[in-house]
């Protein structure tokens, strides 16, 4: 195998990428040469399950954390075997076991006769370009990799700096990525922090100044003063009916008012109120893209969040340790939102609009930690290769600037509407389009479709070198 020239390079090598290189790499029918492009040297762990802290757990249990759509108990079997023979279905063991298990997966494909068609590249992708019949990647560090087909794995980005007047370049006490190696460095130990946002960001901030140690306050604050709920402990012995179908309200308004309406219907029944919103998840996306636009971007406007504390929960153990840190105090939830920011040495003086209140108030803090969660307009995101495939056409943003527009398969939308087939996204970028698609369970669908769609394409396109056909 050339050492710069493959039939699929991959962006990213989180769980997305990898277990798409897995597919690839195990197709019956496939050849195919495979390399992965990430900044890490870890494949399968990205931000998600890279943490080590003792208190970051899995927010989904191992019963339904399989990295394969047809196996549902591997993941559960490998954990039993390799990390703690007492894990049960409804266990949420800590991320960086998962990470370990994806891992795992890709070192067997290797072994079993994977090896001499896959290469991982440390390094990071800076822009793409068309060279003749093929796609050539330019890295920062290595000569230019030269491919058949390009997909985006690149996950969830950075976020964008919230709006806080006063905030100034050179401020030394606020961190704009919440999982920068400094944000919690030299912090000391009875001091306070602000973080800004108070959704699983947040949470996993909070759990990780337990982890350190930490003893001070935790101040959080954001718009609608919302935590993730918890998971239950246990999970109900009957599971609520799917109640979505094609009858159903294409409006904000009427799905709301369904879905309280089967809320309240199963707590007559004495079935938890999870039940409900867990039985949609199978045709979330499905009812995301009956939406019309304007319906997608008023959820946005007004439902998002309500939605989102209530769909993406927290282990419950992690949910009892902030109960906990909230009764004592040491966490300490506003509402509202920031209107001057200003530095004076070892603190931050942050003036909020308290909207219970109504009230403008000062907090002081030795450090404010931007917990907003990731970015997703793809105009606003300081990625070169992102912004590579923008200013040559290669892509568009979606219509509600949620990630990159694609179609039905993944492929990349261009700039003039017309779906590019060497170039494909899986994962967080496809949001636009399909909404749910930032977990486990929707995107090992993912990346099986489009593994055996890809290894088709290029397999029967192989006689004809640099020729892809839609399948």
């Amino acid at each position: 195998m050339s050492e710069s020239q493959f039939d699929v390079v991959i962006i990213g090598g989180g769980f997305s990428g990898t277990m798409l290189a897995v597919h690839l790499l195990r197709h019956s029918s496939s050849s195919l040469s495979v390399a992965i492009v990430d900044r890490g040297g870890l494949p399968g762990r990205g931000l998600a399950y890279s943490s080590p802290h003792r208190f970051h757990l899995l927010n989904v249990p191992a019963g339904e954390m399989s990295a394969w759509p047809d196996a549902p108990d591997d993941f559960l079997r490998w954990a039993r075997t390799h990390y703690d023979a007492a894990v049960q279905s409804r266990s949420f063991p800590p991320r960086s076991v998962y990470g370990a298990y994806v891992a795992s997966l890709l070192e067997a494909t290797l072994a079993d006769g994977g090896r001499d068609r896959f290469e991982w590249i440390q390094d990071e992708a800076l822009s793409l370009h068309r060279r003749k019949s093929k796609l050539g990647v330019q890295t920062k560090l290595g000569p230019e990799l030269l491919a058949r087909t390009v997909v985006l794995a690149t996950g969830n980005f950075p976020p964008a700096n919230p709006s806080m007047p006063g905030l100034e370049a050179s401020a030394s006490l606020y961190f704009q990525f919440s999982w920068s190696s400094e944000a919690l460095k030299d912090l000391p130990p009875g001091g306070s922090v602000l973080l800004v946002g108070s959704g699983l960001t947040s949470v996993d901030l909070i759990m990780a100044l337990k982890s350190k140690g930490f003893r001070g306050i935790i101040h959080v604050l954001s718009r609608q003063g919302l935590f993730p709920r918890a998971r239950r402990h246990e999970r109900q012995d009957e599971s609520w009916p799917l109640f979505w179908n094609a009858t159903s309200p294409r409006t904000v308004r009427g799905l709301l008012r369904l879905i309280r309406s089967q809320v309240r219907t199963a707590a007559e029944k004495g079935v938890d109120w999870r039940e409900v919103i867990d039985s949609l998840r199978p045709v979330t996306q499905n009812i995301w893209r009956s939406l019309p636009l304007e319906e997608q971007q008023r959820f946005l406007r007004h439902a998002r969040s309500y939605w989102d504390v209530h769909r993406h929960r927290v282990a419950p153990e992690i949910g009892d340790i902030l109960a906990d840190m909230l009764s004592e105090g040491q966490v300490r939830l506003h509402t509202g939102s920031v209107t001057r920011y200003s530095e004076d040495r070892d603190h931050a003086e942050i003036h909020y609009w308290d909207r219970n209140s109504r009230t403008e108030r000062t907090l002081h803090v030795h450090r404010v930690i931007n917990c907003t969660g990731s970015e997703s307009d793809c105009r606003r995101i300081d990625e070169s290769f992102i912004t590579s495939l923008l200013v040559q056409g290669f892509s568009r943003p979606d219509p509600l600037f949620l990630g990159l527009d694609v179609d039905e398969h993944g492929a990349l939308t261009d700039y003039k509407g017309v779906s590019s087939h060497p170039l494909y996204a899986i994962g967080p970028t496809r949001k636009g389009c399909l909404w749910e698609t930032t977990t486990v369970p929707e995107i090992r669908v993912q990346a099986a479709a489009l593994g055996e769609r890809l290894a088709k394409m290029l397999v029967h396109s192989s006689a004809r070198p640099g020729v892809l056909k839609t399948a």
